[in-house]
């Protein structure tokens, strides 16, 4: 069995979980995280509450590295290190601060200077790598990792004043830049039996629905070209009727994750293979079509991969977020 959680950890910050009397180091509401220690007292809690759920693989969004805001830590580096994990990966969907000029990172890791246009700059002003993104944190092996772009989206316009005519009453917001972190996770064979690994990916969608179903499709195409079988995790900002309607991945998990004072919808999921179908397009109960032994399979175009389901799923709140989590454990069908 492998257990998933995906968050969403906005940044950090303290939400409605902080002092629930679950952490060690007591009430944490309305803590100041530009202070190093105070934020990373807020992730040790964390990780307590994490570790309290005993997941194999963490899906993060909407993760900080090296900004002002969150006391300059890398936020993956320093829960995987709290976690007592060897194996993560980060992918900036920009460079730079939050209050500045934000960039494309020349590489998204942002290991050193080299991966930012401006880091040889900011080094020499001794400042290190900054950036925003998804990230993955796994007790397991992390053998290859891809990152995908998946654009922005329009900018948006809005009033904010009372005079329609008047152009200072409005304001443009641009859409924030998104990409997929899709890594190859080895497992060992009786994790999850018929598979010496999953390629598991991580994304964070932009609020217009219609750009975020543009931005689900490039996701799930570019983790279902890897080798199955595959799980996406992340806020994906759109209600499962609305990914149902575009028919291309299979949901697992349940329960309302946002917001997460009083969660009314789920916005945040777990994607994984489709089943199988006939030659109308109507899903196959057991097995594979023509295979004279039913292995409950699929092709991927590698090979055949098993099917993954859900034995047990949930959501539950921690410390930071305004955005519950929420973890499936998977198996093969069987």
């Amino acid at each position: 069995m492998l257990r998933v959680l995906t968050f969403n950890l906005q940044h950090g910050l303290p939400g409605a979980g902080a002092g629930d009397g679950t952490a060690a180091t007591g009430s944490l509401a309305e803590a100041d995280i530009r202070d190093p220690a105070t934020a990373r007292a807020v992730l040790t809690a964390l990780a307590e509450q994490i570790g309290e759920l005993a997941p194999d693989v963490v899906a993060l969004q909407e993760v900080d590295l090296g900004q002002a805001r969150s006391g300059r830590l890398d936020q993956a580096g320093l829960l995987a290190q709290l976690l007592g994990w060897r194996h993560h990966r980060f992918a900036a969907a920009w460079a730079g601060p939050v209050a500045g000029l934000r960039r494309r990172p020349l590489r998204p890791a942002l290991t050193g200077p080299a991966d930012d246009v401006l880091g040889p700059a900011r080094a020499l002003l001794g400042q290190g790598p900054a950036g925003f993104g998804n990230a993955l944190l796994s007790r397991h092996p992390i053998g290859g990792c891809r990152v995908l772009r998946l654009g922005r989206g329009p900018a948006s316009c809005v009033r904010r004043g009372g005079n329609p005519i008047d152009p200072r009453s409005y304001r443009v917001f641009t859409a924030t830049a998104r990409n997929l972190l899709a890594v190859r996770i080895e497992l060992p064979e009786a994790t999850l039996p018929g598979a010496t690994g999953i390629s598991l990916g991580v994304t964070h969608l932009a609020t217009r629905v219609d750009t975020a179903a543009r931005q689900l499709a490039a996701a799930w195409a570019g983790l279902a070209s890897l080798p199955g079988p595959h799980l996406l995790a992340g806020d994906l900002n759109l209600p499962a009727e609305r990914i149902a309607a575009l028919g291309m991945a299979r949901m697992l998990g349940d329960g309302p994750t946002f917001p997460v004072a009083r969660p009314s919808k789920r916005i945040d999921h777990f994607l994984t293979d489709p089943w199988p179908t006939d030659v109308d397009g109507v899903p196959l109960g057991i097995g594979v079509a023509a295979d004279p032994e039913p292995t409950f399979t699929v092709l991927d175009g590698r090979g055949r991969a098993p099917l993954l389901h859900a034995v047990d799923s949930g959501t539950r709140s921690f410390i930071v977020s305004d955005h519950a989590g929420t973890w499936v454990d998977l198996e093969p069908v069987v």
